[in-house]
């Protein structure tokens, strides 16, 4: 009988070990792959290169709270654009060509927080405090990329 429980407790200990070693080994690779890579190791395109102040639009926000584009400025590079969208809980950088976009970064300001989703055709980030969201769609699917904005 000791011997077994010697054996079933070894076992239980290996696998413990061998449990752990995936969870903290691949939970930082699965992370990355479905959220991107942590904000402190984005670059921020904007800040890399210097640009002329480009013209700024914004669109006044709508009694229901919700505006279509937020304010965007385009760098000099044809093909593909890097847009900056400035909303109320922070800053998204995408890259865009003809047929897709790329989160290049996003920052959120102080107080909120943020989150991305990718998908085939589309991408979404959002910034919260807790009381409000802030979101930026991104859709491409068999068209150019369209970018709305919900504040």
């Amino acid at each position: 009988m000791r011997r077994v429980m010697t054996y079933v407790t070894l076992w239980g200990g290996a696998t413990t070990l061998a449990m752990l070693l995936v969870w903290f080994g691949a939970r930082p690779v699965l992370h990355n792959a479905v959220f991107g890579e942590p904000p402190a190791t984005r670059p921020i395109v904007g800040e890399q290169r210097p640009v002329n102040p480009p013209p700024v639009s914004t669109s006044p926000p709508a009694d229901s709270g919700s505006s279509t584009v937020a304010t965007s400025s385009p760098t000099p590079s044809p093909t593909p654009r890097d847009r900056t969208y400035v909303i109320r809980g922070g800053k998204v950088v995408l890259t865009a060509t003809a047929t897709a976009a790329r989160l290049v970064s996003a920052t959120p300001n102080p107080g909120y927080e943020m989150q991305t989703w990718r998908g085939d055709g589309w991408l979404r980030v959002d910034f919260s405090n807790g009381v409000r969201t802030s979101s930026l769609f991104a859709t491409w699917n068999g068209h150019p990329p369209d970018v709305r904005v919900v504040d």
